[in-house]
């Protein structure tokens, strides 16, 4: 069964009010419901939801004819999730019109309406490959996805990239993707499930502090840096430019989260990370960094932990179906991060903070001059926010 309502779990709402849409899997909820139900608490606030007229659902079917009551699994699963939760648990009175995007059988719009409409792109990942080799192309791919830029291998694990092409098209470049949510189906080569939120940036708060993430050409990171505000360190863009340029200069001289390793390889783009302060002790894996002794962007748990807390071993070959996220071995580490030592300064007390992102992604770009048949290379700008 593709899609029961049983499946569909209540958390509490997160009000994004900058929400724009939503990358969700299309697998049955049999197999999805924990990261639909977990991805769809992020919603927006009251006021724009009563405005939403329309919801876009972008997808590429596999099968040749609609293969559930009439219609392809891909749109038929993340349309009734949607539809559940928006009447279930946002409780809007009026329901939207929902309408369909089939990039493979029809001929893509070169325009939406984006103001008083949501967009959901309809996507899963690896299928059917042993899971240490399936993580690390996910990895790979979703950070492409965030920077936009689909051209490297690891890409075609995505069911299907052409939809985030065409997403690429249809938004403004003040829209960002930030990754929310992962997981895997049961056994030894199951299916991935990623989840992204589709946000507008037009207007960032000042934060409580920043992280600075460069990427090479393959995607791979080679410096993460941060800074603190706090009464006497104010928070300014100069402030900003100075920490992404310390970031990508470490990155080409030192590459430090590669060892040292990949020097010739130049520098693609880089991921500005807001981190705002948040009083609840409720974690949610995929939207809070945690500050314990050290600290660890949200994006680090998607990447190393399965969705119970337990960290990912090089041993690790199938995804674990539990849930409730178990923080000691997250505080263990980041206590041995902070002092080279597990068993050292641990809080009894589990004194940790928990801070919620925004996310800015750049490239970075290089100007070179043309003359007399030679190209000779300038002095490398580089361009922020």
């Amino acid at each position: 069964m593709w899609f029961k309502t049983s499946d569909i779990k209540y958390f509490s709402p997160i009000i994004v009010k900058d929400i724009r849409g939503y990358v969700l899997p299309h697998a049955g909820t049999s197999h999805t419901s924990h990261i639909m139900s977990n991805t769809l608490r992020f919603r927006p606030d009251t006021e724009r939801l009563t405005k939403i007229t329309k919801v876009y659902i972008i997808f590429s079917p596999v099968s040749l004819h609609p293969n559930v009551e009439g219609e392809f699994h891909e749109y038929y699963t993340v349309h009734r999730t949607f539809d559940y939760v928006w009447n279930k648990f946002w409780k809007v009175e009026r329901s939207p019109k929902y309408i369909p995007i089939n990039i493979r059988d029809q001929k893509p719009p070169t325009h939406i309406d984006l103001k008083d409409s949501l967009i959901i792109i309809s996507a899963d990942f690896s299928h059917f490959l042993p899971m240490q080799e399936a993580l690390e192309l996910e990895n790979c791919s979703a950070h492409c996805i965030l920077q936009r830029y689909l051209t490297l291998a690891c890409t075609d694990v995505i069911d299907t990239k052409e939809q985030f092409k065409l997403l690429y098209k249809l938004i403004p470049s003040t829209w960002v993707l930030q990754w929310v949510g992962r997981m895997r189906s049961s056994g030894l080569k199951g299916v991935g499930y990623l989840s992204f939120l589709i946000r507008d940036n037009h207007h960032i708060p000042n934060p409580d502090g920043i992280f600075v993430t460069v990427y090479d050409k393959n995607m791979k990171q080679r410096e993460c840096l941060g800074e603190w505000f706090r009464e006497r360190n104010v928070y300014t863009k100069e402030k900003v430019r100075q920490k992404i340029n310390e970031v990508i200069n470490k990155g080409k001289t030192t590459s430090r989260l590669t060892g040292g390793r990949y020097l010739e390889v130049p520098l693609h783009s880089y991921t500005i990370t807001y981190l705002y302060k948040d009083e609840t002790k409720n974690f949610i894996r995929g939207w809070h960094g945690i500050k314990y002794n050290a600290f660890y962007l949200s994006d680090v748990f998607l990447e190393n932990t399965f969705n119970n807390g337990e960290w990912i071993k090089p041993t690790s070959t199938s995804w674990p179906q539990r849930f409730r996220f178990n923080m000691s071995e997250t505080l263990e580490k980041l206590t041995h991060k902070a002092f080279g030592n597990m068993n050292s300064h641990l809080d009894q007390k589990v004194n940790y903070t928990l801070y919620s992102s925004r996310v800015v992604h750049k490239k970075i770009k290089n100007q070179h001059n043309h003359s007399g048949g030679k190209t000779k290379r300038l002095r490398r700008k580089l361009f922020y926010i």
